[in-house]
């Protein structure tokens, strides 16, 4: 391509952002901007309007998951490419479901990554071999929608932020903060998810946000 390719990288390791884009440059890749969680990469997104997005999956405040979504609907163009160290297809199909176009293992070397950044541009879709092969020998080979994965269908966007913040341990008033919501109103939010789920304590929202992938453990 002639074009200069931009990219947005979106990890809560620091490590890994700043050894992706030394990686990225000097293959000649700008780098616009660099996120550590979902917020940070949306906000970045709407901002640079970049190529790709490199996303992490389980980051803090807002997972890749959601900010997929809401990179893809507002800034429709922008490719992203999902980056984790879990292969679960459960997962997997949550972050196509969002609007995806690739996903890449961590262990994964950086030529396969490159090799996902030219693909997802033509088009085209991008798996690491060992997940695509977990596809083909399934019995289902499409990617499952969102409403199909399981009960978290019932909860709106909004209970689903309250949802990952209350899992990561953070306190209503926090929660209210970082949300610019009323107490009230987080209170309200987390009475509803629990009905919703038929789960009354933290510990039951927490295991099942991290089985979800709504928060994981890294």
């Amino acid at each position: 391509m002639d074009m200069k390719i931009s990219v947005i990288l979106a990890d809560d390791h620091a490590i890994i952002r700043e050894g992706l884009k030394s990686l990225l440059e000097r293959r000649g890749i700008i780098v616009s901007a660099i996120a550590k969680n979902g917020r940070e990469a949306i906000e970045s997104a709407i901002l640079h309007r970049p190529d790709v997005v490199i996303m992490d999956i389980a980051m803090p405040d807002l997972n890749g998951v959601e900010a997929t979504a809401a990179i893809r609907c507002e800034v429709p163009h922008t490719k992203i490419i999902g980056l984790s160290m879990h292969s679960g297809k459960h997962i997997i199909d949550k972050m196509f479901a969002s609007g995806a176009s690739g996903y890449i293992l961590k262990e994964s070397a950086f030529e396969e990554l490159y090799d996902a950044i030219q693909e997802v541009l033509k088009g085209r879709f991008y798996l690491t071999p060992s997940i695509a092969r977990m596809y083909v020998d399934s019995e289902e080979n499409e990617f499952y929608s969102l409403e199909d994965i399981s009960k978290s269908k019932d909860i709106s966007k909004k209970e689903r932020e309250v949802l990952q913040l209350v899992a990561e341990g953070l306190k209503t008033r926090d929660i209210a903060q970082r949300l610019n919501l009323s107490v009230k109103t987080v209170e309200s939010h987390r009475r509803n998810i629990m009905k919703k789920l038929s789960i009354f304590t933290i510990a039951g929202l927490t295991k099942f946000a991290i089985q979800e992938g709504i928060i994981a453990i890294e």
